[in-house]
């Protein structure tokens, strides 16, 4: 049964804090880089955090190992928050940040992790590593991606509601938790009403829910059926595509891959011409399309999860190639 008051609570939580932050001084100032060109308030993710904290608080009370996980996974989210938060206000160094996200990468794989089974048994040390490869992989996309109004949240809200569905146990309430949280900031974010969003999440909040996606994905993983990591992966393919084929895009065009650029196939689309909005759907509808295959593959054996991930990859590849030659023909610079 799904308790309901959790998840009014997390929604009505980060919806409050998001219109305090509006009247805070933390101000995103737009760059060369920007998808805007106003000052916008930032830091809306401390709502996105505390209605996931106080969903929490008032679920039933969970078995000993799963509440411990729920602990744990809570406390790393609240950590790549607060590290999220002081890089919005002060510019923490990149040194910093990558040993904190490394640190925090590693000791969430060990609690809701790791996955040490990928169609052959793995040492637990292998994985381990690549369990945390994955948390810190999934906080840097979305972090990467978080440049669009209701990006984030068209993203990750349907991953996490099929999460939910798929992954039950200790999964799904706190997925439906990090939801409903979602869904309260992005009343804010999302261009809903307005053409464009009022508030940003900051690093607080693309770090804080990306490690929350992260940790609750690697647990449905590591303790479902063979093959379930491909799902967890396909659920988020939609925000990692675009960073990895992007990545590689300009990696043989010989560009930098480390250093700032506006050459993710969404940023492309916004530089054609395409509304915040429009984009937020765009991505929403393949969060959903990727959400769909994701409930099938959880259906069949290890062979059709594989099947229905290989699915989603080259469709996505497909898409984000369209875009690319759009851009391109277009006249736009598709690897700066």
């Amino acid at each position: 049964m799904i308790e309901i008051v959790p998840l009014l609570a997390a929604f009505a939580t980060a919806l409050l804090l998001g219109w305090v932050m509006r009247r805070a001084a933390i101000i995103d100032r737009p760059n060369q880089r920007s998808n805007h060109d106003k000052p916008t308030p930032r830091g809306g993710g401390l709502g996105i955090l505390a209605g996931f904290f106080i969903a929490l608080a008032l679920l039933p009370e969970q078995p000993p190992a799963s509440a411990a996980m729920l602990a744990g996974l809570a406390l790393c989210g609240g950590i790549a928050g607060a590290a999220g938060l002081l890089d919005d206000l002060f510019t923490l160094s990149e040194t910093l940040k990558f040993i904190v996200l490394v640190a925090l990468s590693l000791a969430l794989a060990a609690m809701a992790g790791p996955v040490t089974h990928l169609g052959i048994a793995l040492p637990w040390s292998i994985g381990l590593l690549g369990s945390a490869l994955w948390v810190f992989t999934t906080a840097n996309a979305v972090n990467f991606m978080d440049g669009s109004d209701g990006l984030i949240a068209a993203c990750l809200v349907p991953a996490c509601l099929v999460l939910a569905l798929a992954g039950g146990g200790d999964v799904a309430p706190a997925s439906l938790a990090l939801a409903a949280a979602l869904a309260g900031f992005a009343v804010w974010n999302a261009p809903l009403i307005r053409a464009r969003g009022t508030l940003f999440a900051g690093d607080a909040g693309a770090l804080g829910a990306a490690v929350l996606f992260a940790g609750l994905a690697l647990r449905w993983a590591a303790t479902g059926p063979d093959g379930t990591v491909w799902l967890a992966a396909l659920l988020i393919l939609p925000l990692l595509g675009d960073v990895l084929l992007t990545m590689a895009a300009r990696a043989k065009a010989g560009r930098r891959l480390f250093v700032p650029h506006r050459a993710h196939a969404y940023q492309l689309l916004i530089r054609l011409g395409m509304s915040h909005r429009r984009v937020a759907l765009v991505w929403a509808g393949l969060s959903l399309a990727c959400g769909t295959l994701a409930l099938i593959g959880a259906a069949g054996p290890e062979a059709l999860k594989f099947g229905v991930f290989l699915i989603g990859v080259a469709g996505f590849t497909v898409f984000h190639r369209s875009v690319r030659k759009r851009a391109a023909a277009a006249g736009e610079d598709i690897t700066q």
